[in-house]
């Protein structure tokens, strides 16, 4: 099992001059940043204690302020910016697209750079990525990509350019595919059952890739929930095959049959029904003394004497009944279990 990992970049480019000529000499001009771009610039700073390795202030171009990366000047020659680091499991990784983007954990420690710093960091010169791992046998390996760089937000962050591969032997690395993490979460969702957790403790890989958060698989593809076939906006999920949604204000009913949407636009609650939520239900309810689903509602029976009242169950007793003219009923005694049942006694 892998259990130590780091990713580092290191700019395989110089730093440009700016040659001007005037009145036939030439001479170099040369512009500090107020920040280096990168960790390769900190250790090319005049400062001696920036020779070492630690956490420093870098900004590349175009990134609106200076943020903290811890940099690497003890692998070879040193400048190496730490984007990601792995040892003891102490940060969760397994997090939402937004940590992802703007970054978590600690640059001394376990931390992830950011999606967002990446992106401007890599698109500013050319970089080599290497990864170096250690398994729990305390065996270390690394491989190097010449030419790193992912897209912008636009793109998704998408992985751009890799270049050239080189390793130590036996460091084969699997890329997990797009929208997928590598992760031990054991449960992935789908969109056509998006409520049933699909376990992978069967697997014999600790750690795999996998679609997590807002990502559910379709057809053996990893894609963002709200690109299933039944994804609700209302609702801000999916729905079950066979299942419904209906909106806040109950004026709209969403169906899901064969992983495709159906939109009801005339729901409507009858004049006699109350929009409502019961039992985590959402939908139209029947007002009391009506029945039905809630779109359409019927008066219940309403017993006149003891008579409507008769079932082969019913038993002598005091009841209400509502002979005409008398909306609020009254409480007569019925006889129910002699003579065919049915008698008011009056």
């Amino acid at each position: 099992m892998k259990r130590n990992t780091e990713q580092i970049i290191k700019t395989s480019s110089v730093i440009a001059s700016v040659v001007s000529q005037s009145s036939g000499s030439s001479y170099f001009v040369f512009q500090q940043p107020e920040y280096p771009r990168d960790c390769k610039e900190v250790l090319n700073a005049c400062s001696s204690p920036h020779n070492t390795s630690g956490v420093y202030l870098i900004k590349p171009d175009g990134y609106p302020e200076p943020f903290e990366a811890y940099c690497d000047n003890d692998l070879e020659n040193g400048g190496w910016t730490v984007l990601q680091r792995r040892l003891m499991e102490s940060i969760n990784f397994n997090r939402t697209w937004k940590d992802f983007r703007s970054g978590f954990g600690f640059p001394r420690s376990e931390v992830w750079l950011g999606n967002e710093k990446v992106a401007f960091l890599t698109n500013q010169k050319q970089y080599q990525l290497r990864l170096e791992f250690q398994n729990a046998a305390g065996q270390s390996y690394y491989v190097t990509y010449d030419n790193f760089r992912i897209s912008d937000e636009w793109g998704q962050y998408s992985l751009s350019s890799l270049g050239l591969y080189r390793g130590t032997p036996n460091s084969n690395i699997e890329w997990c595919p797009t929208n997928e993490i590598f992760t031990n979460e054991t449960c992935e969702r789908t969109c056509e059952d998006p409520e049933t957790c699909v376990s992978s403790t069967s697997l014999t890989k600790p750690e795999r890739c996998a679609c997590v958060g807002e990502y559910m698989i379709h057809e053996e593809n990893c894609i963002p929930q709200n690109q299933c076939g039944c994804f609700v906006a209302d609702k801000g999920g999916v729905l079950r095959n066979g299942e419904s949604f209906i909106n806040s204000d109950c004026t709209r009913r969403s169906n899901c049959s064969n992983n495709q949407l159906t939109l009801e636009e005339n729901y409507q609650c009858s004049n006699d029904a109350t929009c409502d939520e019961r039992n985590g239900i959402r939908r139209c309810y029947c007002n009391d003394g009506y029945e039905g689903d809630g779109v359409e509602c019927t008066r219940e029976m309403i017993p006149k004497d003891c008579k409507d009242l008769l079932t082969d169950d019913t038993r002598d007793g005091v009841y209400t009944v509502y002979p005409d003219n008398w909306p609020n009923g009254i409480q007569v005694y019925c006889e129910m279990e002699s003579n065919g049942g049915g008698w008011t006694v009056s």
